[in-house]
């Protein structure tokens, strides 16, 4: 189930649009964003007094290109998520200690890393190996996949934070259809979206954005 905010007065959407130069990257895919100490030291939710844990942030960039192959090229969408999450109490630890990324047999899942800030400020990061791949749907010869990984050292109090790529072959992301809601409350989703240059069709870079929270 999916959760829907109870605080509509305080949605925020925001559309940015704008040419070349104006697609602002978000700081290196690569690399893990500072950790805020307001945010370890946080005790209370902030769009949901009752939550277990909370989305501080999500962050997508999108992207679309054509992949140069050995005998023929392709087109794909290119995905590039950063999550960061604030663990409350004992249920959100146990909800949020093992993630799942969910792709069908056309998509990737690439680059993928993970880690657990202790309250103390200890960091402790997985190692590829383990990270794993397991079958969560087979019906009518269809298979849904998924990423999943047990994140370490989880307690109340503490962060977790997670990024990837999702690779999505052989399309294109008109008319994408972009997802704010997940099974916990989540402060901030913003999407930078850049589709593929294509003359006289005039698509524009645009950065989409939410905040459930004032």
């Amino acid at each position: 189930m999916k959760f829907f905010p109870h605080f509509i007065a305080l949605l925020s959407l925001v559309f940015c649009l704008g040419l070349g130069a104006s697609f602002a990257k978000p700081s290196s895919g690569d690399e893990w964003r500072p950790i805020d100490k307001g945010e370890l030291e946080a005790i209370t939710p902030v769009v949901d007094k009752d939550a277990d844990a909370e989305v501080i942030f999500w962050e997508a960039r999108v992207v679309d290109e054509i992949q140069e192959g050995v005998e023929t090229s392709f087109p794909r969408t290119v995905i590039s998520h950063y999550l960061r999450i604030k663990i409350f109490n004992d249920r959100g630890k146990e909800s949020q200690s093992k993630i799942d990324i969910p792709y069908e047999t056309t998509v990737e899942i690439k680059d993928l890393a993970a880690r657990t800030i202790k309250p103390d400020g200890t960091i402790v990061e997985l190692q590829k190996k383990d990270f794993f791949d397991r079958t969560i749907v087979k019906q009518g010869g269809n298979k849904i996949k998924a990423k999943s990984f047990a994140m370490p050292n989880v307690e109340p109090g503490a962060i977790i934070e997670y990024r990837y790529r999702e690779v999505r072959n052989n399309t294109l992301s008109f008319y994408e259809r972009l997802d704010f809601q997940r099974d916990i409350p989540v402060r901030n989703v913003k999407y930078s979206m850049k589709p593929l240059a294509i003359p006289g069709l005039g698509f524009q870079n645009a950065t989409v954005q939410r905040a459930d929270h004032e």
